[in-house]
């Protein structure tokens, strides 16, 4: 994992994770705007630039806590995840309740199937992956057919990810365990889910967190509401 900060120091934290096959970039279009109020946080997760490769959501959180201590940052405001960035974030949340404030889990797949369901989306995540690593194909085109209209997003950093990092992937996907919270930890979290995003039928395995803020956005597909309304977005879940 590595990581970018943007803007001032002295505001807000907030630390945004992205989705599968993106990096960083994923937020570049929004970091004018977010570095207003904000000191923005963009670590780009293992497995998704050259000579690395992710192996657990882990080892992933173990990167966030060495970076926030190595710069001594012992409190983060927010933090922000989408879809698989959703996962880590959740996680991160829920064993950090004293180091972050509030949470943002959008588009999170919060799913934990047995080993031929994850078998199976590996090989599918496979097949597109050896696909599009032949450069002959319309990469986009077949990242759609696999992960929910994001392929335009993911047609640059998806053909960097290798195999052994889609193993770790696929677990940190679709093997998420559920965290107990007490209520006061669970009102600091919210969930973000389109209503045409597949990732919503976690819903009813995360529907016990009672206290926690549930958002489904009318007509809106896999981090379809940030990426197309983020001043909305802002307002209505980064303005505490």
């Amino acid at each position: 994992m590595v990581f970018d900060t943007y803007g001032n120091k002295d505001n807000k934290s907030i630390l945004m994770i992205h989705p599968m096959f993106t990096s960083k970039d994923y937020f570049k279009d929004k970091i004018e705007l977010l570095t207003k109020e904000y000191f923005l946080i963009l670590p780009t997760l293992s497995g998704h630039y050259y000579k690395s490769i992710y192996r657990s959501m882990k080892d992933e959180m173990d990167c966030i806590d060495k970076f926030l201590q190595e710069n001594g940052i012992k409190k983060l405001n927010f933090i922000v995840g989408f879809s698989l960035g959703g996962n880590i974030a959740y996680s991160y949340f829920c064993t950090h309740p004293d180091l972050v404030e509030y949470a943002v889990i959008d588009s999170a797949p919060i799913f934990k199937f047995p080993k031929f369901i994850k078998k199976r989306f590996y090989n599918k995540y496979k097949k597109c992956l050896l696909k599009i690593k032949q450069n002959n194909v319309d990469i986009a085109k077949e990242l759609n057919k696999c992960f929910n209209g994001m392929g335009q997003m993911q047609k640059v950093i998806a053909p960097k990810v290798d195999l052994q990092s889609l193993l770790g992937l696929i677990e940190s996907c679709y093997n998420v365990p559920l965290y107990d919270m007490s209520a006061d930890i669970q009102s600091r979290l919210t969930f973000v889910y389109g209503s045409k995003d597949i990732a919503r039928f976690c819903l009813p395995r995360i529907k016990r967190y009672r206290s926690a803020k549930f958002v489904k956005v009318k007509n809106c597909n896999h981090c379809g509401y940030f990426m197309n309304n983020v001043t909305d977005y802002i307002t209505e879940f980064l303005e505490k």
